[in-house]
């Protein structure tokens, strides 16, 4: 007799995962050995990119570790011997062994964000911003707060209230200076130990930066001890801390969904088949073809050697060398017929 419901196909659900697979979140290993990525399905990829520069050394296998079937990856990071992972309603950790380069299957701890009594639905965790020195990370969330999290006792130990939408990005400089990005257009500046926020920033009301297009929202902001980096649906910009004067607009042609400074540069993506390099004065150093529709997240180290991945709506991450030209590619699920990854399956596999 059939079942009243038929079976899934597993071939036919894997390339699916294939045809529309979207990379939100990608963080490396503290030893700088190991990369991570994170889709929208609920798995997590993981690749040892060591010595990664010689295309002629055979690369180590890629490993897949389902998280379930309701669990979105929309960010990572990394910190000690964890991997941190952000999902909806949660933040948790897989415990990472590294000269086994293994990934637990289990998670070690995991700290739920508060649900108001009022809510529709659990808050998604959109973003996370560490601050190693002290265990404290920042998550920014669908319930437009942002909460610190102390990693050594797994306590929520302060929450930062003042958009009106939810958030996109949070980071930080110095030892008490945050900021975050939100979908009510503002960037707002904030001293951990004060509730209120010092500063707002509001780049749609500039007639340099707004496209009303796209929208006033705010997607990805990134700062160091003088700037800060911002963009969304207004142009990305660069904004001078002291003055909170805009110094440089960047024509990066699509909505920005990150930005970072890497090096003497500016890196941005979005909702464009490129990324591209800027120099701070807002003159295009490269222009990087990619195999994404939409560009969502980008990790890049300097030591031991140069590199970069760059991720979003595809299922390749591009890989830079230098930060000028795409040198080579990772193709995630690959074609059963010629796959050389491993999938892990365990207590949050399916």
């Amino acid at each position: 007799m059939s079942p009243l419901i038929p079976l899934r196909d597993p071939n036919e659900d894997y390339n699916i995962k294939r045809f529309y697979n979207c990379v939100c979140a990608q963080t490396i290993s503290t030893s700088g050995k190991f990369l991570f990525a994170g889709n929208r399905a609920g798995d997590i990829f993981v690749q040892n990119i060591t010595n990664f520069q010689n295309s002629e050394e055979m690369r180590p296998p890629l490993k897949i570790y389902p998280q379930g079937e309701e669990c979105e990856i929309n960010c990572l990071s990394f910190h000690r011997e964890f991997l941190i992972v952000g999902s909806i309603g949660v933040v948790y950790g897989l415990k990472w062994v590294e000269d086994k380069a293994e990934l637990a299957t289990g998670r070690a701890w995991e700290i739920k964000i508060p649900i108001d009594v009022e809510a529709i639905e659990v808050p998604d965790v959109n973003y996370m911003w560490l601050r190693p020195e002290t265990d404290l990370l920042y998550v920014g969330c669908g319930d437009n707060v942002i909460y610190e999290l102390n990693l050594e006792d797994g306590r929520i130990t302060r929450s930062f209230k003042g958009h009106e939408d939810y958030i996109h990005g949070v980071c930080g400089s110095g030892t008490d200076k945050l900021y975050s990005a939100s979908e009510d257009g503002s960037i707002r500046m904030w001293v951990t130990n004060q509730k209120e926020s010092t500063g707002l920033i509001e780049p749609y009301k500039k007639d340099t930066l707004v496209r009303p297009e796209m929208g006033k929202w705010q997607g990805a902001l990134a700062t160091n001890d003088d700037w800060l980096l911002c963009g969304g649906g207004p142009k990305l910009s660069l904004w001078h801390l002291r003055s909170m004067e805009c110094t440089s607009v960047f024509p990066f042609p699509g909505k920005v969904h990150v930005c970072d400074f890497v090096e003497d540069m500016i890196f941005v993506g979005g909702e464009h088949t490129n990324a591209q390099f800027y120099a701070m004065n807002g003159k295009l150093r490269a222009d990087i073809k990619t195999e994404n529709t939409a560009v969502y997240s980008a990790v890049w180290k300097t030591e031991p050697e140069r590199f970069m991945s760059i991720a979003g709506y595809s299922n390749w991450l591009s890989i830079l060398n230098d930060f000028r030209f795409l040198d080579s590619k990772i193709e995630l699920y690959e074609s059963r017929s010629n796959s050389d990854t491993t999938t892990v399956k365990g207590e949050n596999g399916v």
